[in-house]
């Protein structure tokens, strides 16, 4: 991967990309609500391994239900949907089989929508304003955005690709970002959702196409990070 830096860019040596990755999966159902589960549930049905621990206290409130596990796998329940979170260089594969028991699980929901949600944040080395200059003179090549003599301070570009079965939208920001070492970076945030809608389809074709979707996880991880490598960032 390159990446090409605004002009005159100087970076100080050795230059040091911090590259994190999330991942989000999230079910959309208009009964789900935070009252309806609770660790016990979640392990009595198997969906949470019994030796698995909790990496924070449960948050629990009225609207929201949420578990953090030592094992890198957050689940975020609120009104209308739940969410399974995994930070980079965790499992996937836990995160399959989580999902997919919870699916077989909890099977007499009516699921209207499944979001795939893909967040990979990188550092810009050097000057704060890095993340701005790259989407002003390499993404957007044009100054036409400066109004009055004043340049817009945030940046944000989307892109929907109307993919058949999942159209795909990409969202990129130019942010500050604070590193380990508490020193202010620019950065750029890409934000990848894939939409499946599953409100035509019947209640055992909607399990079998979820666990469709659940199983290719990774291969729409590789489509969004190809996307990012070969067309923004070269």
């Amino acid at each position: 991967m390159k990446i090409f830096f605004p002009k005159n860019f100087e970076p100080q040596k050795p230059i040091k990309i911090y590259d994190h990755h999330d991942i989000m999966v999230t079910f959309f159902c208009g009964t789900i609500n935070p009252s309806q589960f609770n660790l016990v549930k979640l392990r009595e049905t198997d969906i949470i391994p019994l030796d698995w621990q909790l990496e924070k206290p449960i948050i629990s409130k009225p609207e929201l239900l949420q578990f953090s596990f030592k094992e890198g796998i957050n689940i975020f329940i609120a009104i209308g949907k739940i969410s399974f979170i995994i930070k980079k260089g965790s499992n996937y594969v836990d995160l399959q089989k989580i999902i997919i028991r919870f699916i077989d699980k909890f099977n007499n929901y009516n699921w209207q929508k499944i979001q795939l949600n893909i967040r990979r944040l990188m550092s810009l080395p050097g000057s704060k304003d890095n993340g701005e200059k790259f989407m002003r003179e390499i993404l957007l090549n044009s100054d036409k955005w400066d109004i009055l003599g004043l340049k817009p301070v945030k940046m944000q570009v989307t892109f929907y690709y109307p993919f058949l079965q999942n159209p795909l939208l990409i969202n990129i920001t130019d942010i500050k970002v604070k590193t380990k070492e508490n020193k202010i970076k620019s950065g750029l945030l890409f934000r990848g959702t894939f939409h499946y809608a599953l409100e035509l389809k019947s209640t055992i074709n909607k399990i079998n196409y979820l666990k469709l979707i659940i199983n290719n996880i990774s291969k729409n991880i590789e489509l969004f990070n190809t996307i990012i490598e070969e067309k923004f960032l070269v």
